[in-house]
């Protein structure tokens, strides 16, 4: 039986390259974090987790499907 008309489901959650505010360093971040990411080089908070997209604090360079 053929079911072209069922399209398939695409993943909603993403790998965003985000670049740090205080030190420009750009690091991958889950577009749905469940924990707190801090940049490795500064400390600096570069997301937090909420029920579902995580707030990112800095700017997003880059998001793609897969690093």
């Amino acid at each position: 039986m053929k079911k072209s008309h069922i399209s398939v489901p695409s993943p909603s959650s993403k790998f965003l390259k985000v670049e740090c505010a205080e030190c420009n360093e750009t690091q991958s971040v889950y577009s749905h974090a469940t924990t707190v990411v801090t940049c490795n080089s500064c400390g600096n908070t570069i997301a937090t987790p909420t029920g579902s997209l995580a707030n990112v604090h800095g700017s997003v360079k880059d998001s793609s499907d897969s690093l």
